[in-house]
């Protein structure tokens, strides 16, 4: 078995069902879900990526003095961003939800140690240190976090994380920029938002072109709508997962169209026909860089 075999990322533009995904995935006997779900330390700027990787210039264009800046960063940005962190409807979020306090600083004292020897080492034992600790409660065998841009730097991932897989969550476009316009942190205006999409989806196909075995491409509307029972059927295939009642039910009962807000943009978009135009060239410019559709096209 492939050292982080044990371990699922799920990804997608931002807004394009990756929550959805993981909490069906998580009603699976052989699956936990990552607490909080989206794990942040990984991907994100002065991360473990980024760590492992060591860029002497960050992603704003400052040169980063000293052979220990990266590692500094990463547990500065750990304390004061992914450690507590505001949900989204109410209460706590964050790293604390799922490691304690002792554990994690443990794991940072570890790498602190290891890190100038081998940096790829300690980066790596860093994260199975933290996946052990997730796992240790349950009896599970699949680890699943959810953070969107897992997918942008799949690549990155794979390389520290050597047999992970990976679910790209792919969602209609039209509606991705329906849903992003009403966030705070993405762009406003619905045709801004259909570029803000296109680019993002560029970055996955950049980032997973060589990873076919490693990758499994869903899009939403196959999942709750177009081919339910037949998509529901390859994710759990790739994922070398066996039937599960208890998750068959959820997905019943749970997974439709109303649920995932497919079609919204038709209500929500104002001169939807120019609208719709422009998603369609983006679509073609996709398809030809490596873009699947999906099963039925609307």
């Amino acid at each position: 078995m492939s050292q982080f075999s044990d371990a699922l990322f799920i990804g997608g533009s931002g807004r394009s069902g990756t929550t959805i995904a993981g909490k069906l995935l998580s009603r699976h006997q052989e699956v936990i879900l990552a607490k909080p779900i989206e794990i942040k330390f990984l991907t994100s700027g002065n991360g473990l990526l980024d760590l492992y990787l060591n860029p002497r210039i960050s992603r704003s264009g400052k040169v980063r003095v000293g052979p220990n800046a990266n590692l500094k960063r990463f547990i500065k940005s750990a304390d004061e961003k992914w450690w507590l962190r505001k949900g989204k409807k109410s209460g706590v979020t964050g790293l604390s939800t799922g490691i304690e306090r002792a554990e994690w600083d443990a794991l940072i004292a570890n790498l602190q140690a290891e890190i100038d020897e081998n940096r790829f080492q300690a980066c790596q034992n860093f994260f199975r240190g933290y996946l052990d600790i997730q796992k240790s409660a349950v009896t599970s065998h699949l680890w699943v976090d959810t953070t969107p841009p897992n997918l942008m730097r799949a690549n990155e991932i794979a390389q520290l994380l050597p047999g992970a897989r990976f679910l790209h969550m792919i969602r209609d476009g039209r509606d991705v920029a329906s849903s992003v316009v009403k966030e705070p942190w993405g762009p406003s205006k619905h045709f801004e938002a259909l570029d803000w999409w296109k680019e993002r989806m560029l970055l996955i196909l950049n980032a997973t072109r060589d990873m076919e075995s490693s990758v499994h491409h869903l899009w939403m509307e196959d999942l709750v709508e177009n081919d339910r029972e037949a998509s529901l059927e390859k994710l759990l295939k790739f994922l070398n997962l066996g039937p599960d009642s208890k998750m068959f039910a959820y997905f019943r009962e749970t997974i439709n169209p109303s649920s995932a807000h497919t079609g919204r943009w038709r209500q929500e978009v104002k001169r939807a026909s120019e609208f719709d135009s422009k998603y369609q060239k983006i679509l073609e410019g996709l398809i030809k860089e490596g873009l699947k559709l999906p099963t039925k096209q609307t």
